[in-house]
């Protein structure tokens, strides 16, 4: 019997939250559909969380401006294209958005101000008001019926869940997304704690994230690996021919720079597991952590791949589905 493997493919479909968003074609629509392609031949359900800050604010724009009514036209497009071949979509907030300004010059966004970059940063009526209107864009896009079951913090900081909880209860949210274990940061935007979970598997919870156990809700944290394993020297050799062949992202913007005050993660030893961050060098030890646990969560951006990441990613891809079982609708993955 071919044994049984848990995969989540999650995909946050955003622009650079920095000083150039980036264009939608180039961060979102290309990237997208190029992974739909990869996705599709295995019947794969993938979830994307989609930004619905940012499309909040392009859609108050559209009247007049045809670049901005061309681009939303497309997202709404692409959005029930990937609902339509089955895949899930929730809502991913950054409320920083609310500060953009909008270049018209080159249909683009700038996001200097992150003051309000964290849910937290907003009093109790606008954190109300700022995800009533994210699922309420949902429905409008994918239908009166669209039930926002799950969920994704922006950058992780889903504490205090106090936050979240009632926000939770009033949407019927009782899934998240947002735990990266072992990691922990405090910056000017970000603020997480994961760095006591140790878990590789869906989990239940209460009133913490950080803390498994009974609960209404389930954790399913992001899987993180070892790169201490990957011959270094290889993967810089890589990365150089790729950028002096002209193999760059797809994505055209710029990602936010905070002052970070504390950090834990990548220094240990440890990163996330990741499209993007996936090349010929690291599929050997992708492989085999998937060798070694049944369960594995990417979480990927589109904006921050290359056709290298995408055709890696299809590499394996076709690997494990040869080689196992594989599951990839989360809602078959619930704890006992």
């Amino acid at each position: 019997m071919t044994q049984l493997k848990n995969i989540l493919f999650t995909f946050d479909y955003e622009l650079f939250l920095g000083k150039r968003s980036g264009s939608v074609n180039r961060c979102v629509i290309e990237p997208t559909q190029k992974l739909l392609d990869v996705l599709s031949p295995y019947k794969i359900k993938a979830i994307f969380f989609v930004d619905t800050t940012w499309l909040l604010r392009l859609k108050k724009i559209t009247h007049g401006n045809a670049s901005a009514k061309n681009d939303y036209d497309n997202v709404v497009g692409q959005l029930r294209y990937i609902a339509k071949l089955g895949h899930y979509i929730f809502p991913h907030l950054h409320p920083h958005w609310n500060d953009a300004t909008y270049v018209p010059e080159i249909n683009q966004w700038q996001l200097i101000n992150y003051s309000r970059y964290r849910l937290h940063s907003l009093d109790k009526n606008e954190r109300e008001q700022c995800f009533s209107d994210s699922v309420a864009i949902l429905k409008e896009i994918l239908g009166p019926d669209y039930k926002p079951t799950g969920y994704r913090a922006g950058g992780w900081s889903i504490q205090p869940f106090e936050d979240f909880a009632p926000l939770f209860q009033q949407h019927s949210v009782k899934y998240d997304f947002s735990v990266l274990p072992g990691s922990k940061r405090i910056s000017s935007a970000q603020h997480y704690d994961f760095s006591d979970i140790k878990i590789n598997r869906p989990y239940t919870f209460s009133t913490d994230v950080a803390v498994p156990g009974k609960g209404s809700y389930t954790e399913f944290p992001i899987s993180v690996l070892s790169n201490t394993g990957i011959n270094t020297f290889s993967e810089k050799v890589l990365l150089k021919y790729m950028s002096w062949s002209g193999s760059n992202n797809y994505g055209d913007g710029q990602s936010i720079v905070v002052e970070t005050v504390e950090y834990t993660g990548a220094e240990n030893g440890t990163e996330m597991v990741s499209v993007e961050l996936l090349n010929a060098v690291k599929l050997p030890l992708y492989l085999k952590f998937l060798a070694t646990n049944n369960y594995m969560q990417f979480i990927s951006h589109p904006k921050m791949l290359s056709a290298h990441n995408i055709n890696t990613f299809a590499r394996f891809i076709k690997k494990a589905f040869d080689t196992y079982s594989i599951e990839t609708d989360f809602e078959k993955m619930l704890p006992e």
